[in-house]
């Protein structure tokens, strides 16, 4: 069982709180061990009014935020304080969220298959990851599995596997709250990535599950949506991470993520 908790890593996370919410526990032990992980927000560009639809502004109601310029303002901070709860820096990158491009209109579509001319950005996209200033040439990256089917998620995931291509040592975390409200989700990704993943490791995050429950709390714009389904997204999150680990206690999951269908890492 490879050692998740050692060594230079880089956690990929398409929106301001994916990974705190679903793997904050093991950036945390990575943390603690003196390994300095590094965070970083795939779709995290400047705002600017002309990017705000009808469908991104009922996203900004829900959020209670509707100036652009309070929207960006507001998830970049909260992304700030999570990451320093879990004991991390974060980089944020240049590429639009899918609600500020035009093609998606709808939750349909948002959590629709990912379209073909998207996924060719995949490519770009991990050859920006590797010249990223935290990037190591032994960094273990680690990219959302794609559960839930968010388009974004799905495009990350993908540019993990083309790291995984050259190479690259890949884990997919389990996305979370789409795992937790909708516990078919996961069975239903790891079916349609047949060959691309592994058997899942796991990590035990009992003494930092506190720090990932802290670091969720610092989004106090998106804690209220995408918790609807509970009162106590703390208990939820806490239950959830027990029931991965059963008898080594709350855990979180990974898989290992392989090369292109039909293709090896190169060696």
């Amino acid at each position: 069982m490879p050692a998740l908790t050692s060594g230079p890593a880089l956690f990929i996370q398409p929106h301001y709180d994916d990974v705190p919410l679903s793997c904050g526990g093991t950036v945390a032990l990575l943390a603690r061990n003196g390994h300095e992980p590094h965070m970083v927000t795939v779709f995290a560009s400047e705002l600017l009014p002309q990017m705000v639809g009808e469908f991104a502004a009922w996203k900004h109601e829900r959020w209670r935020l509707t100036d652009p310029d309070q929207v960006l303002e507001a998830r970049r901070a909260e992304d700030a304080a999570a990451a320093r709860t879990l004991g991390c820096d974060v980089r944020w990158l240049g590429l639009p969220d899918a609600i500020y491009r035009d093609r998606y209109t709808s939750d349909h579509e948002l959590f629709g298959p990912l379209p073909a001319e998207e996924r060719e950005l995949a490519s770009h996209l991990a050859e920006e990851i590797r010249h990223l200033p935290e990037w190591r040439e032994n960094n273990r990256v680690f990219v959302p599995l794609g559960i839930g089917s968010h388009v974004d998620h799905q495009l990350v995931f993908e540019a993990g596997r083309c790291l995984a291509y050259q190479g690259v040592e890949v884990y997919a975390y389990e996305d979370c709250p789409y795992a937790i409200h909708t516990p078919e989700g996961r069975r239903t990704r790891l079916a349609a990535l047949s060959g691309r993943v592994g058997d899942p490791v796991l990590v035990p995050i009992g003494e930092t599950l506190e720090q990932r429950l802290e670091a969720i709390a610092c989004y106090a714009s998106q804690v209220p949506v995408i918790f609807r389904f509970t009162q106590d997204f703390r208990g939820a999150v806490t239950g959830f991470a027990q029931e991965v680990g059963g008898e080594l206690g709350p855990a979180e999951r990974f898989w290992p993520v392989t090369a292109r269908d039909g293709e090896g890492p190169e060696r």
